[in-house]
């Protein structure tokens, strides 16, 4: 009622948003926070950091015909990025995924967490993938501030050719064939707008040695120090450049070609990069 809320009792600045959705009763900015307070905080941040990169998946997995990599580097000590790569079915079949909750910070670690366990409670279930989205998209919206939502890329395989595919408003993965390269646009809106969100999935064959790629826009967005942007020009390039490297590999030149692009700038946002290959 007094104006007086997310004000700095110190410099009387604003607070940092992203510590005010964690905890609505801080009094300080990070700046005037006392030594103590200072440790405190730094020290839940590390926690944080651990507990987030547990929940990260195993970097490789693969089933007889696929292959699969990813590259995960958060911008701070935690991060918004959402990747997913797991053996499902007693080795029968992959799910994969990379998402990115809206805003940065603690605030949008704990909703990728939050988003995380949704998706583990029903990637294993046997549903339709679009029905697998649907219901994470409820959840999701039920549970979190209409101020905040995420974008979510995920997929499923089993032992046949092609890779069954739900883009609920994120990046355009990009498929690598031998003589171009495809981008599978989204078919739904960001999890988290509207709780009763229908969603639509797309079967996408790959031959032999072509590479679906999921990404967060980390990585077109990245900027180098005159505040230009990496972009889609640059990661397709670099991509078909490297179109016979397997999916680390791959991965990891990708990774190279941003931070060489970067030139030392620091990153702005978090960066996943997932990619998973025919063989077979």
């Amino acid at each position: 009622n007094a104006g007086a809320y997310g004000i700095c009792e110190s410099c009387h600045d604003p607070i940092e948003a992203d510590r005010l959705l964690a905890d609505p009763l801080v009094r300080f900015c990070v700046d005037h926070l006392s030594d103590r307070e200072r440790r405190a905080h730094e020290d839940d941040m590390v926690l944080a950091a651990a507990i987030q990169n547990r929940l990260l998946p195993a970097r490789t997995a693969s089933i007889p015909g696929w292959e699969a990599d990813y590259a995960y580097r958060a911008a701070g000590p935690v991060g918004g990025d959402y990747c997913e790569l797991a053996t499902l079915d007693d080795g029968r079949s992959l799910f994969l995924a990379v998402g990115d909750v809206s805003g940065k910070g603690v605030a949008a670690s704990l909703l990728m967490t939050h988003l995380n366990a949704i998706l583990r409670s029903l990637f294993s279930l046997p549903l339709p993938l679009p029905e697998i989205v649907s219901r994470a998209n409820r959840v999701f919206c039920e549970a979190t501030l209409s101020s905040h939502y995420a974008t979510l890329a995920c997929g499923r395989m089993g032992r046949g050719t092609s890779v069954e595919l739900c883009n609920a408003g994120h990046c355009s993965p990009l498929l690598v064939r031998e003589s171009r390269i495809d981008r599978l646009e989204p078919s739904g809106l960001p999890l988290g707008l509207f709780c009763q969100s229908e969603y639509t999935a797309e079967q996408v064959s790959l031959s032999p040695g072509e590479t679906l790629v999921l990404y967060s826009d980390g990585v077109t967005e990245a900027q180098n120090a005159d505040g230009d942007e990496y972009g889609m020009e640059r990661l397709t390039g670099t991509l078909a450049l490297n179109r016979h490297l397997g999916p680390a590999k791959l991965s990891q030149a990708v990774l190279d070609g941003v931070s060489a692009f970067r030139a030392g700038a620091p990153p702005s946002d978090d960066l996943t990069l997932l990619a998973i290959r025919r063989v077979a």
